[in-house]
């Protein structure tokens, strides 16, 4: 964890604390998300806003797949976001992301969008 910046990379992932006060997960292009990645991004997001529930805006335009243990561990862990906002931006990624939301039933609202301002201004409403 690079404090001074207040970014969390990870050699899948980088995480951040926006100034708004909203975390920002972007994953690394085309790679296979698992269970292990789950955990260090959830525990990432636990550090950077000491365990309080914040909003995740998460880039997916160029996600690679997510396994179901990973998938499920993002879910169980709804205790530390207070909404999700996945950028999808692709026709793919739309479907991956809506496949997430209909498979997973996430515990926080999340909603997918095309555009970052969007997904941001949706966000604003979930900040501590």
């Amino acid at each position: 964890m690079d404090h001074d910046s207040g970014t969390f990379s990870h050699v899948k992932f980088r995480m951040w604390l926006r100034s708004d006060g909203i975390v920002q997960l972007v994953w690394a292009p085309r790679v296979t998300i698992v269970f292990e990645d789950a955990v260090a991004a959830i525990g990432a997001m636990a550090q950077l806003t000491g365990g309080r529930q914040s909003p995740l805006l998460v880039d997916v335009h160029e996600q690679g797949p997510m396994d179901r243990p990973a998938r499920t561990e993002f879910t169980r862990r709804g205790d530390l976001v207070s909404a999700v906002a996945l950028i999808v931006g692709t026709p793919l990624s739309r479907l991956m992301g809506n496949f997430f939301l209909s498979v997973s039933k996430p515990m926080a609202p999340t909603r997918l969008f095309d555009d970052e301002a969007s997904a941001l201004a949706w966000l604003q409403g979930f900040v501590g």
